[in-house]
C-alpha cells in the first residue's frame, strides 16, 4: 500500500505530466488532470480508473469549460459518467449523468460531493417525473442542461 505522501506526490506528478503533454495545451491539460485527481479521491479509486475529456456538448469557450469524467468500477467494470461543469471551482459538486426519465438523453441526475452521495443516488433511484414538477432530489441543472432533446418537457426552453 502506498503512503499518503506517496499518493500525493503521484498526484502532483500526474498533473504536471498531463499538463505538459496534453493535446489541448498546458492549462486545459492541468484542468483535465486536476479533475481526474479530484474524482479519483472522491470515489476512492486509482487514477487509472478515471478518464477525463472535454465536454463538447456543453462547451462555453471560456476558461474552465465543462469536462466529462468517467469512473470505471474495478470490481464490476460498471462505468459512471460525471460532469465537472466548472472544473476551476474545485468545491463544486460533480454531476452524475444518466438518462433523463423522459427523453433518455444523458443529463445530470445527482450532485456528487462525496462518496456517500453516489451511494444515496444508487439506492434511491431518481424520483419519477411523469410530466409533473421536478423533485428536489434532482440537481438544479437538470432542467437547464443542454443535452435534453428539443422535445423534452424538462429541457431548456429555446
Amino acid at each position: 500500500m502506498t503512503s499518503i505522501a506517496g499518493q500525493a506526490q503521484a498526484a502532483v506528478t500526474f498533473i504536471q505530466h498531463t499538463a505538459e503533454t496534453s493535446e489541448f495545451g498546458p492549462y486545459r491539460g492541468a484542468d483535465l488532470a486536476r479533475t481526474a485527481v479530484r474524482l479519483a479521491s472522491t470515489l476512492g479509486l486509482a487514477l487509472d480508473r478515471i478518464t477525463v475529456t472535454p465536454d463538447w456538448l456543453r462547451r462555453q469557450t471560456t476558461p474552465g469549460e465543462p469536462l466529462l469524467a468517467t469512473a470505471t468500477c474495478p470490481a464490476t467494470g460498471t462505468r459512471y459518467e460525471f460532469l465537472a461543469r466548472h472544473p476551476l471551482h474545485e468545491d463544486d459538486a460533480f454531476e452524475l449523468l444518466g438518462p433523463c426519465p423522459m427523453c433518455k438523453a444523458r443529463v445530470p441526475l445527482a450532485d456528487i460531493r462525496h462518496f456517500a452521495d453516489l451511494g444515496t443516488h444508487l439506492t434511491t433511484d431518481p424520483a419519477p417525473l411523469n410530466g409533473g414538477p421536478i423533485p428536489p432530489a434532482y440537481p438544479d441543472t437538470f432542467a437547464t442542461d443542454e443535452a435534453h432533446t428539443p422535445t423534452c418537457p424538462y429541457g431548456p426552453t429555446p
